[in-house]
């Protein structure tokens, strides 16, 4: 593993030979989606902005070797935001690491409401199919997911990509239990946490699905693919609503108000042995 010592993040996972984060990215701090219809509606594209793209300053980048694991841990601030953020990495002699992302809210501010908390990460195309134990077969999201049963799936990244007619976010699966990221030959990385996460594979970017403030009226055949493939895991995603187009917004429940919050999830290789 090497990390960015000017960013504090996680750059290279390599497992025999094999580079498990697509050369020149990194696993990074996530808190948009690509705004949906409803969002767009409600204009929370505008009202969430700040979460769209914000300023992530290190503070303090440090390693340390305790009861033969490596800890390393990065602190932040977001200013823009308000809040500061840290991750800690624990990694042990076979390779694999827990992941804890937290933030710290400044109870005085008034900060708008989060899509998600969680990371992405750019991988090798080659992952291109994914094998969870969560709700599906189809996309799922925490208000609209009673229709997706709780069971095993093997999926291709391709399958994952619904085309609306305009763009947006799409492909999110709740209630995950575990979660693997893997090339043909079963080769790749599992995902677990302590509690249900949420998760997504995509050939697309979220920029490239994001219209930005206004709708462009394109259609999702235009969207050009990526020459990777882009994994989001999150702690928890703003409901989708769907009770009208213009204006609602999901329920309370449903919703991630500015607050404190944190992440944990465990990162490691697997192989095809252990199918």
């Amino acid at each position: 593993m090497e990390f960015n010592k000017h960013t504090g993040y996680l750059t290279k996972y390599e497992v025999n030979g094999l580079d498990m984060i697509k050369e020149g990215e990194a696993l990074t701090p996530n808190f948009w989606r690509a705004p949906t219809d409803n969002d767009f509606g409600a204009n929370l594209q505008r009202k969430y902005a700040v979460w769209k793209n914000p300023e992530i300053k290190l503070t303090s980048f440090s390693q340390h070797t305790e009861n033969g694991q490596v800890i390393v841990e990065a602190a932040y601030k977001l200013p823009e935001a308000s809040a500061e953020l840290s991750l800690t990495y624990v990694i042990n002699n076979s390779g694999a690491v827990k992941i804890t992302q937290k933030m710290v809210a400044d109870k005085n501010a008034k900060v708008a409401n989060l899509f998600r908390f969680g990371m992405q990460m750019r991988t090798p195309a080659n992952f291109n199919e994914i094998e969870y134990y969560g709700r599906g077969p189809i996309e799922n999201y925490a208000d609209r997911n009673n229709a997706a049963k709780l069971g095993k799936y093997r999926q291709t990244v391709e399958e994952q990509f619904y085309p609306y007619i305009r763009p947006q976010e799409t492909g999110t699966k709740t209630d995950i239990r575990w979660w693997r990221l893997l090339n043909i030959s079963g080769n790749g990385l599992q995902f677990v946490s302590e509690a249900p996460f949420s998760a997504s594979a995509l050939n697309y970017t979220i920029e490239s699905l994001d219209d930005g403030e206004g709708k462009d009226q394109r259609h999702s055949p235009e969207v050009e693919k990526a020459n990777f493939t882009n994994f989001c895991i999150d702690k928890a995603q703003t409901g989708l609503a769907c009770v009208n187009s213009w204006g609602a917004i999901p329920l309370e429940k449903y919703r991630l108000p500015y607050q404190d919050y944190e992440f944990s999830f465990i990162m490691s290789p697997v192989s095809h042995k252990l199918k």
